[in-house]
């Protein structure tokens, strides 16, 4: 699988989700196997869902560090997922994935960009 088709199913995954009001999304080869997506997804009440992954392409997409950072319209966290070696986060059972909150650190399956998508726009807040 080449950069460009993962950044092909990435933007559909955005364009299916609902509430999102716009995206932006770039990528980057990193030959001879290696690519980087990045970009963000703006919800209809202003959060963000920034997010970046590092990708080993050979023979298929495998997502070797990656962080969404969902913030508020002023910037506030509302959540974080990613695999950084975090010592904080040493002590869960699995490490490297975390999810950071507002209440701290908790343990994550990693869930793909599809998922933490879902979970944004459940979040948001309807007038």
């Amino acid at each position: 699988m080449s950069v460009a088709d993962y950044a092909s199913r990435i933007r559909s995954a955005i364009l299916e989700t609902p509430h999102v009001v716009s995206h932006s999304l770039g990528y980057e080869d990193r030959p001879p196997v290696a690519g980087i997506i990045k970009g963000a997804a703006t919800f209809a009440d202003g959060a963000i869902l920034h997010f970046k992954e590092y990708l080993q392409l050979n023979p298929n997409a495998i997502r070797l560090k990656y962080a969404y950072h969902y913030v508020t319209a002023n910037g506030s966290l509302i959540f974080r997922y990613d695999n950084a070696r975090d010592p904080a986060a040493r002590d869960l059972p699995t490490y490297p994935h975390h999810r950071h909150s507002h209440t701290g650190l908790e343990a994550s399956s990693g869930p793909p960009l599809s998922e933490v998508l879902r979970e944004a726009a459940a979040l948001v807040k309807r007038p």
